[in-house]
């Protein structure tokens, strides 16, 4: 790889933005004893992030808002990693954090899928958003059955509470994917639901979704120059 293609690769917000969500999954599955970088990579996520949305350039408002959300996420983050609270007020604050965190991972996919099923022209960085949205689609779910955990331990069976983040993110793309391994069962009626409910995204988001950018693309690479 040479300079100019390296300038590429980073000036194309998509390539950024998966770089990014593979670094997070790293810093997800690092055992839980690791505090520190485990809060560097959490914070290195945030702060890209916010990046990333800045350069979709939405309403002032969602940009305000978001940054907030970014701001709120930083403060938190310690007093969950080396527990610096009580545990009541560290309880309600890992809630807080992982809903907030929820909102996060969220409010992008709804920002980039506006984005680039809008564009006139698919180029091969709009199809890498589309996957993105694919791998925040896993992680917001992961994030929501986090906090579904915190709130209700018995809404899974098969967490491992040494590293029941690495299991969240296992099951949320096993559930995405459909392969459903069955190693992590969802218990409550409402675990349940949200599980359905991945299951149904992950089947229909590429069929439909990621196949149309694809067709679009080799649409645009054909017409004449």
């Amino acid at each position: 790889m040479d300079s100019e293609d390296f300038v590429e690769l980073t000036e194309n917000k998509y390539n950024r933005l998966l770089t990014v969500i593979f670094l997070f999954l790293l810093a997800i599955v690092v055992p839980e004893r690791y505090h520190l970088a485990k809060l560097a990579g959490f914070s290195f996520f945030l702060i890209s992030m916010l990046s990333i949305v800045r350069q979709i350039k939405p309403v002032r408002w969602i940009k305000r808002f978001y940054t907030l959300l970014i701001i709120c996420s930083l403060l938190l983050l310690p007093g969950w990693f080396f527990q610096w609270l009580t545990i009541d007020a560290l309880n309600y604050g890992q809630l807080l954090l992982k809903l907030v965190l929820l909102i996060v991972i969220g409010l992008p996919v709804f920002l980039i899928q506006k984005e680039i099923f809008l564009t006139e022209k698919v180029t091969a960085d709009t199809i890498k958003g589309g996957i993105a949205i694919y791998l925040l689609l896993g992680l917001a779910w992961a994030t929501f059955y986090d906090a579904l955990y915190g709130v209700t331990s018995s809404a899974f069976s098969g967490i491992s509470p040494s590293q029941y983040q690495a299991d969240f993110l296992h099951f949320s793309f096993v559930t995405l994917t459909t392969v459903g391994y069955g190693e992590i069962l969802p218990v409550t009626t409402l675990a349940r639901v949200s599980a359905d409910l991945e299951a149904i995204a992950g089947v229909m988001y590429p069929a439909i979704l990621i196949a149309r950018l694809v067709s679009l693309y080799k649409s645009n690479s054909q017409e004449p120059g």
